[in-house]
């Protein structure tokens, strides 16, 4: 074991920052823009959480959507914003006949096989400006990056990140409905 030594940052003022101008154009590669499950991990929420807690930890974190995933971490689809509004927890509450209080998050996600998505090879070749483009055709506000090959979810493109990283507003018309997410091309 290594002894490591403590310093004083009493005369340390200064923070370092990257000389590098980070900040993409439309012209830039996608993968500028593209959240890589590879490098970050994924914001999940576990498949027996409450449709209430999961809307409770999805608004204390602000998040927008967050993958659900089973006690193995197997991907099975995505909850928004959206889903969890208390109009549609009304909705699908009665629906089921149960109460808003025993919905799971796993009945009001958007399950996996309703999804779409863009390929990761697809994205290495694509500028950024195809995906803003394409996220404003379908009124998306997120979109995950498959990697066909080996079979999992690679990343995700959010337009929030777009706008951040683009620092210039991305203007969706809407938030995705369900059927929006599950026809998107």
């Amino acid at each position: 074991m290594r002894n490591l030594e403590l310093f004083s940052t009493a005369s340390i003022d200064h923070l370092l920052w990257s000389s590098e101008s980070t900040t993409p154009s439309l012209d830039s590669s996608a993968l500028e823009v593209f959240t890589d499950f590879d490098v970050s991990r994924p914001i999940i929420v576990d498949a027996s959480t409450s449709a209430i807690g999961t809307a409770k930890i999805m608004e204390k974190t602000h998040a927008y959507m967050r993958l659900v995933v089973d006690k193995n971490n197997k991907f099975l689809g995505i909850i928004t914003q959206q889903q969890l509004s208390p109009h549609n927890l009304m909705i699908t509450a009665n629906r089921l006949s149960l109460t808003i209080n025993e919905l799971m998050v796993t009945e009001i996600m958007v399950p996996r096989e309703e999804l779409q998505a863009f390929d990761y090879n697809q994205i290495s070749t694509a500028k950024v400006s195809d995906i803003v483009r394409l996220l404003k055709e379908n009124n998306l506000h997120h979109m995950l990056v498959i990697d066909q090959d080996l079979h999992h979810i690679r990343g995700l493109i959010a337009a929030s990140d777009l706008a951040r990283k683009l620092k210039q507003p991305i203007q969706i018309n809407q938030r995705p409905s369900f059927s929006q997410v599950a026809q998107a091309h």
